[in-house]
């Protein structure tokens, strides 16, 4: 399948000049770059989900065919090939921009961003949970994992129900009340009841 054209009919072209470049008709690949953080979490075989921009929420299956021996000397980053699955070549097409994602099985089912992770009075690791029922804060010491490239996997400390604050945590201290907000920095806990007013 001619992929691109680099000169027209008719005219003269010089020895070597490319003029077609061509692209095999047949199975789909994903060409991505491996961060240097990952690269041990990662092997030729691993399935993979692959999600196309034209078709957001529809991921289909892949494997890692190929990654490179050595990592590129400016970005750091090992290049690699993800193979669609042989279904997949309808739904595919030449040059088209995808989301990979690739599980990884580091042990840990919970994952925090980087700006969560603090260190407390005593110099531990911790992070900051609200409480639901009166929006207090409080410290707690965490276990966590190899740190990624924005994230970092909790081994203990907190529950996946717990609350955690994400960002700001330099300017917090234990005990202070706060308001837990969504993206859109709306409201997504009820507001704490207010303590009642001495009587006179």
């Amino acid at each position: 399948m001619i992929a691109s054209r680099q000169a027209e009919a008719g005219q003269v072209v010089a020895a070597g000049q490319t003029v077609f470049t061509l692209a095999a008709d047949g199975a789909r690949e994903v060409a991505i770059a491996l961060p240097e953080s990952g690269i041990r979490q990662v092997a030729i075989g691993q399935p993979a989900e692959v999600e196309l921009w034209s078709r957001p929420g529809e991921r289909l299956p892949g494997t890692i065919r190929e990654i490179a021996a050595s990592a590129d000397a400016q970005t750091r980053t090992y290049a690699a090939r993800v193979a669609l699955a042989g279904d997949a070549l309808a739904a595919v097409d030449l040059g088209q921009s995808a989301r990979v994602y690739i599980p990884l099985e580091d042990g840990a089912g919970l994952k925090l961003p980087l700006s969560a992770i603090q260190r407390d009075a005593q110099g531990r690791t911790a992070v900051w949970v609200v409480d639901p029922a009166s929006g207090k804060l409080a410290s707690r010491p965490v276990r966590i994992a190899a740190y990624a490239s924005d994230e970092v996997p909790v081994l203990g400390g907190v529950g996946a129900g717990d609350w955690v604050v994400a960002g700001g945590g330099h300017l917090l201290r234990e005990g202070q009340q706060v308001v837990a907000v969504d993206r859109d920095n709306r409201p997504v806990l009820p507001a704490a009841p207010r303590a009642a007013a001495p009587a006179k």
